[in-house]
């Protein structure tokens, strides 16, 4: 079959065309998201989905209107319905053209996505089949979620922090205030345990700071960001002094994985959509700082000479293991809905 793919953003093209591939479809992409805000977004995603099908040899339709206007005029008195205006405008504009051009069905990568109503994209998508007279192709890509994350940060590909309209931008970053709230709260007792004040290195940088940086809610958030994107320049730098032999090389590219992909992380959930996504993503945090420990050792032991700053890197990786853990101990000990 020659399906008509709506794209709503490279990271999520990923996996549902290779999922197309694989069953040996033959896919086409299709841009059309009009009520993308702000425009600045719009063009990143716009920009993200050309870097990508460059790269993968992806044949693009692109449709390149912004109408937020029009969109704002059909739901501004009825925002509880904006995701159903939001598919149908998408999915039948794709199912139009899917005809036109004589596409044997249509479908959307809107599908892959954990965090849309998926139920509704289907029916949606089956409705305007029905009335236009083309087959909607529908797949549960949702399984694939993990995978196109994965991909889309190992090609370097921009990530969006929230859906894409003028609603969604105002949820997330309001529920991002109000998280990173609660997340200072639980920064301030991590600190102030017994294991975590053990650490010289937590000690100087609270000695260094002022007066004021230390009372700013703002900083102590900062801290732990800016410690786990130290700790991955860390983790490169003393790669480099690595001789590259057989037996170097692999453990070089894990610790390197795991090292820099703590910080990664943590920057998701520092701009997670949930609590879930938020407990989720420092999980995800404690499992690699683990992990990199795990590659310290494998590689003192394959470099005797390097031990020591094995042990210094590894010290750090258990301490940011302890915050990790106490976050998630915090956030269990308050019975979160998650």
């Amino acid at each position: 079959m020659k399906i008509l793919l709506h794209i709503c953003c490279a990271n999520c093209a990923i996996y549902p065309l290779e999922r197309m591939k694989e069953i040996g479809d033959e896919a086409v992409g299709y841009f059309f998201n009009p009520n993308i805000h702000p425009y600045q977004e719009y063009q990143k995603r716009l920009d993200a989905l050309k870097i990508y099908s460059e790269k993968v040899g992806l044949k693009v339709i692109y449709r390149d209107e912004y109408l937020l206007e029009e969109f704002l005029r059909n739901v501004s008195h009825r925002v509880e319905e904006r995701c159903q205006y939001c598919y149908s405008v998408r999915l039948e504009a794709t199912a139009q053209e899917a005809k036109k051009e004589g596409f044997d069905g249509f479908s959307t990568t809107l599908l892959q996505s954990t965090h849309q109503n998926h139920a509704l994209i289907r029916e949606t998508g089956e409705h305007l089949a029905r009335e236009i007279g083309i087959p909607f192709y529908y797949e549960d890509f949702r399984q694939g979620w993990k995978k196109g994350v994965e991909v889309s940060k190992a090609m370097g590909l921009y990530r969006q922090q929230y859906c894409g309209c003028i609603y969604s931008e105002k949820e997330r970053f309001v529920k991002s205030n109000k998280m990173s709230n609660d997340k200072v709260q639980m920064s301030n007792k991590v600190q102030s345990s017994n294991q975590i004040q053990s650490s010289n290195e937590i000690q100087s940088s609270n000695e260094a700071q002022t007066p004021n940086e230390a009372q700013t809610p703002n900083a102590q958030v900062y801290d732990l960001e800016e410690r786990t994107a130290k700790f991955g320049e860390r983790i490169i730098e003393f790669a480099k002094t690595l001789e590259k032999n057989e037996i170097n090389r692999p453990l070089i590219g894990q610790l390197v994985s795991s090292g820099t992909s703590i910080g990664a992380n943590y920057m998701e959930a520092d701009g997670a959509e949930s609590k879930k996504d938020f407990r989720h993503k420092i999980g995800i945090c404690k499992k690699e700082s683990k992990e990199t420990k795990h590659w310290l050792r494998m590689i003192s032991k394959a470099n005797p000479h390097k031990s020591a700053e094995c042990q210094r890197l590894s010290q750090e990786a258990q301490e940011l293991t302890l915050i990790f853990s106490a976050i998630l101990l915090s956030r269990k000990k308050k019975s979160f809905d998650i």
